[in-house]
């Protein structure tokens, strides 16, 4: 049984993080890169974002009984191994994984080029949200 209240408000805080990132996205590389506060809010807003991918596939392989992975990154191949989503986004979700462990723990190797990059991959994020929602209307 899957804990509806509890995905739709981490569903809720997911949909904000990926309008804030888009708004960045929007403004353009150029801009992003000349303001280091921006810079520091998109790679918390990223940051967070991801987390909640993280959290949302740690509560669906508990509550639906999927092959517990090894770390965050398994979350998504258990999940897509599980037939719950698709193996490309498996894989796009388990990179991201990579991504917010860098922007946690290697703070000081982030290459702010490929932080803007990865705002044009927040279509992995929603699409996890779609299909987060769909399995939670199941219920």
């Amino acid at each position: 049984m899957v804990d509806v209240e509890r995905i739709g408000s981490r569903l809720d805080r997911l949909e904000r993080l990926i309008e804030l990132l888009d708004e960045v996205r929007a403004g353009g590389e150029d801009a992003y890169l000349a303001d280091e506060r921006l810079r520091a809010m998109t790679e918390r807003w990223l940051q967070l974002a991801i987390q909640t991918c993280i959290d949302l596939g740690a509560q669906l392989v508990s509550e639906l009984s999927v092959e517990p992975p090894a770390d965050y990154a398994g979350l998504f191949h258990s999940l897509a191994r599980g037939g719950y989503i698709e193996a490309d986004l498996g894989d796009a979700l388990a990179a991201a994984a990579g991504q917010r462990n860098v922007l946690v723990h290697m703070y000081l190797d982030i290459d702010d080029h490929e932080v803007f990059a990865a705002l044009g991959r927040l279509d992995d994020l929603r699409r996890f949200a779609a299909v987060t929602q769909s399995l939670a209307d199941r219920e």
